[in-house]
């Protein structure tokens, strides 16, 4: 019994000493509750307007294809290099003899088809030779063939070469502040926080402000883009003169570079009587991209609506373009505008395609000095404005909030305190592309920065009568807190400070305004006289617009299906006296080759063709 005793007793100290000797280490691997991140994001908070919406996205479908195999399948066997005022062509990769043959453009002549007298050389299995081909600012396109004749090789290269001499005049604080657009089509904020890490961690390194309340103010990149450049809407922009950006810098003593990822740029196709901003440009890569297109060009999806040229996508030429002007960059003063579009515009998923690439040109720019001396614009449009993603209600919010980060040297806030703290101030106020052409007026001239200017410019904002705020208004100046999206000039479509109250889609009021909705895109058509006249096939969504307790105004929020074509279409429609359209009228879903029939853009998302 004793021995029993004992043995309890010992059993009884192994167990407390095993446990509580153990304890301290069993609470370092224990689970420890950790802090949640919020699951809302605050877009815009002022007394006019809250805007938050869920930090995960909405359930959506896959694409058709898996986005991460849209890679280009022919090889890069040449590259291209300016050494000692020459530009050569560089064998790379080379697995067999090959006979090339290449077309040369001068800088007189990118912009036309008249071509050098062509040459020819050849390129050895293995060998890693220098062709020269020219010297200064060049095209030229080289087709390869081996033994049998057949084509391994068709590729554009573009020659840059650096200024004569590279020294870079970068200061604390220079005289003139360069400004470079970096813009990707169809990417909202919350779209850039998931699918862009590596590009969000390099900004945490560097002072910046990230914009949740940039609002869109029109459909498409056209209608985004045109006030941004020139302080105009696109309508305006038909019947009054407008000033690019362009032609401000280059009067304030700037160089000027524009560059896309695609042949026909953003301006193409549109009407009136003034100059593309491309053509106002120092250094234009339109030329390249359309000697590619018209020559190299093969895609690499379905869609195909992502292009390559040999072993490069559209979009790294862009990208390779923007680096050639880095040596010019550092020279002096700069104005540089870039956008890309091809993939995002299609695909939810290919934003995690360009992570890495961006964030390797941020650096690139970085240790070159360039951003010492610089405002950078890293920006979009508007979100996604078509497929599975942009149907959600979650998709639908985003269309309407685009990317914009500006990126600036430390010395812009100690050199310019009080414009630099409104600028950061402004984060979560309702602004819009007017206000960065405002705000890139006041980049020309740095003296309007200057705490005595900016305080008398706050003070007449601030005097101004609560419905007369200007349009535009500079982001070096506080944006009045009452401002709304009426004051703002953001159409009733593109505008979420305001509450949606889903209705029932069989209402009678309903279908009567989504049948003047159809109608109103049928007149619109009529003049072409290849369209098909559209029916509503059904509503599928009715929300109200809530205007307050005060208001008498009563405004539904359509998408409706129409037929033939299955055309997805939104609006904004008021009634009153009378039944109004008060937006745009937006196409939510692809069309394709429905719309084969017209080239105006502004036309072909409504038509169906005979």
């Amino acid at each position: 019994m004793l021995w029993r005793m004992r043995a309890l007793m010992l059993l009884t100290g192994v167990f407390c000493m095993l446990y509580f000797g153990l304890q301290p280490l069993m609470e370092l691997y224990e689970e420890k509750p950790v802090v949640a991140a919020p699951e809302e994001v605050v877009f815009i908070n002022t007394s006019e307007c809250h805007v938050s919406g869920p930090r995960k996205p909405a359930a959506y479908f896959m694409a058709i294809e898996p986005v991460c195999r849209l890679r280009c399948h022919m090889p890069q066997l040449i590259i291209a290099k300016t050494q000692g005022g020459s530009n050569f062509l560089v064998g790379n990769g080379v697995a067999e003899d090959l006979q090339c043959r290449y077309w040369l453009k001068s800088a007189g002549d990118l912009r036309s088809r008249k071509y050098l007298p062509d040459g020819h050389f050849d390129m050895r299995n293995g060998a890693m030779e220098e062709i020269r081909v020219g010297t200064g600012h060049q095209i030229v396109r080289i087709k390869c063939s081996n033994q049998s004749n057949e084509t391994r090789y068709h590729d554009v290269h573009y020659f840059l070469p650096p200024p004569p001499e590279v020294q870079s005049k970068a200061t604390s604080s220079p005289e003139k502040m360069s400004v470079i657009v970096l813009g990707i089509d169809s990417v909202s904020h919350m779209h850039f926080m998931r699918y862009f890490p590596l590009v969000k961690a390099f900004l945490e390194n560097q002072p910046h402000t990230k914009f949740f309340g940039y609002s869109r103010v029109g459909l498409d990149a056209y209608a985004n883009l045109v006030p941004f450049l020139s302080g105009l809407s696109s309508r305006d922009l038909q019947s009054k003169e407008g000033t690019w950006l362009f032609q401000n810098f280059k009067a304030g003593g700037y160089s000027t570079a524009y560059g896309e990822d695609r042949p026909r740029d953003i301006f193409a196709d549109r009407k009136g009587g003034w100059t593309p901003p491309r053509q106002l440009a120092d250094f234009d890569l339109t030329p390249v991209m359309v000697e590619m297109e018209t020559h190299t060009r093969y895609s690499i999806d379905l869609k195909e609506r992502i292009l390559c040229s040999a072993g490069r996508t559209f979009q790294e030429v862009l990208g390779d373009f923007v680096l050639k002007l880095v040596p010019h960059m550092q020279q002096g003063p700069f104005f540089s505008f870039f956008w890309q579009s091809q993939g995002v515009e299609e695909y939810y998923e290919y934003a995690s395609h360009l992570d890495l690439s961006y964030m390797l040109l941020l650096k690139s720019l970085l240790d070159a000095n360039v951003l010492n001396n610089t405002l950078l614009l890293l920006m979009s449009d508007h979100g996604l404005r078509a497929g599975n993603y942009r149907s959600s209600f979650q998709g639908m919010r985003e269309e309407s909030q685009p990317l914009l980060v500006a990126m600036y040297p430390e010395w812009l806030k100690q050199q310019y305190p009080m414009a630099m703290e409104n600028l950061e101030k402004n984060a979560h106020s309702l602004i819009t592309p007017y206000d960065l052409h405002e705000t890139l007026r006041d980049v020309i001239s740095l003296g309007e920065m200057q705490d005595a200017h900016i305080e008398v410019r706050r003070n007449n904002l601030l005097s101004c009568p609560k419905k007369k705020i200007p349009r535009a208004v500079s982001l070096f100046l506080p944006v009045p807190d009452h401002r709304t999206c009426d004051l703002a000039h953001i159409p009733s479509l593109f505008c979420f400070c305001r509450e949606l109250t889903e209705v029932p889609t069989d209402d009678g009021l309903v279908l009567r305004c989504s049948r003047f909705l159809v109608e109103s895109i049928n007149k619109l058509v009529k003049p072409f006289g290849r369209c098909r006249r559209l029916r509503l096939k059904m509503v599928l969504l009715a929300h109200f617009l809530d205007f307050g307790e005060e208001s008498f105004v009563y405004e539904l929020r359509l998408r409706v299906r129409t037929v033939p074509g299955n055309g997805e279409f939104e609006a904004t429609v008021r009634l009153s006296d009378a039944i109004l359209l008060t937006s745009p009228i937006s196409r939510v879903n692809h069309y394709l080759a429905q719309s084969h029939c017209l080239s105006d853009p502004d036309f072909k998302i409504f038509c169906f063709c005979m």
